[in-house]
């Protein structure tokens, strides 16, 4: 099956497989539908799915290397329901991010994955990403 562009429409099929995601992480989603449309809608995030129903995800957020003049897109989510893995969905949604990458003239994808998560590793890895140590700290406010 094909990935599609997600629009603010397919936003309520989204939740439960963000809420999926979330629990992997051992967190809580708190998006809800509306906030999910809303990202879509004003390009905040880039969205691709698969399925009907809904079965798989991947969003990505546009990203800068203003230093370098690269622009690129950073996968923030990727996401295939349990009954819907080991059928190539996240390769062709990641895929699917790259082309889009390119289109829009990105010269790079980036991805972050939680530390120790070989299965995230190995997925990247052996579609040629490069693993890259982290060389910078991270900080974070509620605003």
């Amino acid at each position: 099956m094909d990935p599609f562009p997600l629009t603010p429409d397919h936003a309520p099929a989204l939740v439960p497989l963000v809420e999926g995601l979330a629990a992997d992480h051992g967190e809580i989603a708190a998006a809800s539908a509306k906030d999910l449309a809303r990202e879509l809608a004003d390009g905040w995030l880039i969205g691709f799915g698969i399925g009907r129903p809904l079965c798989a995800y991947a969003l990505f957020l546009r990203h800068s290397r203003a230093q370098l003049g690269e622009r690129g897109l950073l996968l923030h989510h990727i996401f295939v329901a349990p009954d819907a893995r080991r059928r190539g969905h996240a390769t062709a949604l990641l895929l699917a991010g790259e082309a889009e990458g390119r289109r829009l003239g990105c010269a790079y994808l980036v991805i972050g994955a939680h530390e120790g998560n070989q299965v995230a590793k190995a997925f990247y890895e052996a579609r040629g990403y490069e693993l890259r140590t982290p060389t910078f700290w991270r900080f974070r406010k509620t605003l």
